[in-house]
């Protein structure tokens, strides 16, 4: 009986456990557009396998594009009020999403899905034309 009541429990702990931890807000930093430096965007999910992939290519540039260029970054999970902004003023529908902005606050490229880490240093060269 006793056991029984352990396995019951447990069936219905780990779930609530599992999405504490996925739901945690540790990955996003948003940062207003400042105006007159370029600005890129990113969209993501931590369940997102694409997601992924594409964090590693930011951990490597962030770097260095980081006194030039403003990067921020949503998890579309979380339900905060600068997420759904952010998601609604980008038109966000899928993830991953990366939008880059001009030193003029214009939308000058948008990727959705994955992108290789040189075709994102790419990206981030022309921005700073």
């Amino acid at each position: 009986m006793r056991k029984n009541l352990i396995i019951t429990a447990l069936i219905f702990i780990i779930p609530i456990i599992a999405y504490a931890v996925l739901s945690e807000n540790n990955t996003v930093s948003a940062q207003k557009h400042v105006a007159g430096q370029p600005h890129v965007v990113k969209f993501s999910s931590k369940l997102c396998l694409d997601c992924k992939k594409i964090k590693q290519g930011f951990e490597e540039l962030a770097p260095q594009y980081q006194d030039k260029i403003v990067i921020s970054e949503y998890n579309v999970e979380q339900n905060d009020a600068d997420t759904k902004n952010a998601i609604t003023k980008y038109d966000v529908s899928l993830v991953p999403t990366i939008v880059f902005v001009d030193k003029n606050g214009k939308e000058v490229r948008r990727t959705e899905g994955f992108v290789e880490t040189s075709e994102l240093k790419k990206y981030f060269d022309e921005l700073l034309k």
